[in-house]
């Protein structure tokens, strides 16, 4: 189990821990600095969220020892150790059945899920063993180990849920299209904001023209550098340095 350390006054509370996770979603409810987040949960996530399409709210992700205690969360959490997410699951704006919900993230390969509520679910990917567990009742394994038969409902009914492409409709993009597509989000990059976690080095580089911007006046710092613009920050650094 691959378990991250991160420092919200370091890296910001938007600073991306995958693709659409910020670091603010893991953070524990006491607003501590430190966050602790597992790698393998966020990538089952992702999973999720991109199976049929969905939007997924974390509501409650790492916790300290302290804060669970005060919720009252199981002594030997998951969340304690970063590995664990409370969640709500929608589509089109609309809460997806919790119940759905623990039968695909049983079929996705999540080691821990509990059922809360019609709305939340709690997900894990803790270091060993499996947890099925109806946590309306208690925080033990309580389910039979299988979601499916606990709630009687079928894999056809958790396959109508997936977003499904055909080869037809992914042959049809033509390289015109993706390269217009590209430099779209290209063009976005350049404008998109900077995090705050690197205010003050930003700050430093304008002042010392180590980042000049384009002719529009964007400094492009969620853009990708090229080996071109490399050079250019090399060589105006060195031109620095030599003037000392």
């Amino acid at each position: 189990m691959s378990i991250k350390t991160a420092y919200i006054s370091k890296l910001g509370k938007d600073y991306q821990i995958s693709r659409n996770f910020a670091l603010k979603e893991m953070q524990c409810k006491d607003g501590s600095d430190m966050v602790l987040y597992s790698s393998e949960l966020l990538e089952k996530l992702e999973k999720l969220r991109a199976y049929g399409g969905f939007t997924v709210t974390i509501n409650s992700g790492y916790r300290t020892v302290a804060y669970n205690k005060k919720i009252g969360g199981a002594s030997n959490s998951q969340h304690l150790k970063g590995a664990a997410a409370d969640i709500v699951v929608k589509k089109d704006g609309k809460i997806v059945n919790a119940k759905l919900i623990c039968c695909l993230c049983q079929t996705l390969g999540f080691k821990g899920i509990g059922y809360i509520s019609a709305n939340a679910v709690h997900v894990d990917m803790r270091e060993s063993g499996t947890y099925r567990g109806d946590e309306r009742s208690d925080y033990r394994s309580n389910v039979g180990n299988d979601f499916y038969s606990y709630f009687k409902i079928a894999l056809s009914v958790i396959e109508k849920l997936k977003i499904r492409t055909t080869a037809k409709e992914e042959d049809e993009m033509t390289q015109e299209q993706f390269d217009q597509m590209m430099e779209n989000y290209l063009a976005r990059l350049k404008v998109k904001t900077p995090s705050d976690w690197s205010k003050e080095e930003r700050a430093w580089a304008e002042k010392n023209r180590l980042i000049i911007g384009d002719a529009e006046g964007n400094k492009q710092y969620k853009a990708y550098c090229t080996r071109e613009q490399m050079v250019m920050l090399l060589y105006r650094l060195y031109q620095k340095i030599k003037g000392e």
